[in-house]
């Protein structure tokens, strides 16, 4: 549906931890508003008024070897004359890498 056909507002659900809703509802007690009315103004003000980000870094839930071995069977596919006790130590490696840069 094109943004000039809808009739009704668009619903944005945000998912806050229960310190960060507390948080936002005293502070929206402070300014004698309501927490809905509080958030769309944050989320609406000029960007120059809204304190940095912090940084965000994603949680990686480790599945074990799944990375590794498929990593392994594609590279094997790819290079079969690669050893495979060679190729395990290469894609761990670059793995390492890659989890360290993000």
């Amino acid at each position: 549906m094109s943004e000039s056909n809808r009739r009704y507002p668009v619903r944005v659900d945000v998912r806050l931890t229960e310190a960060e809703r507390e948080y936002l509802s005293q502070e929206a007690v402070k300014r004698d508003m309501s927490r809905q009315d509080l958030m769309r103004k944050l989320l609406l003000s000029g960007i120059d008024s809204v304190e940095p980000v912090n940084n965000y870094k994603p949680v990686v839930i480790s599945r074990g070897r799944d990375a590794i071995d498929r990593a392994m069977t594609a590279v094997l596919r790819q290079y079969n004359c690669v050893p495979a006790s060679k190729c395990e130590a290469v894609v761990c490696a670059v793995i390492a890498a890659v989890a360290e840069e993000g």
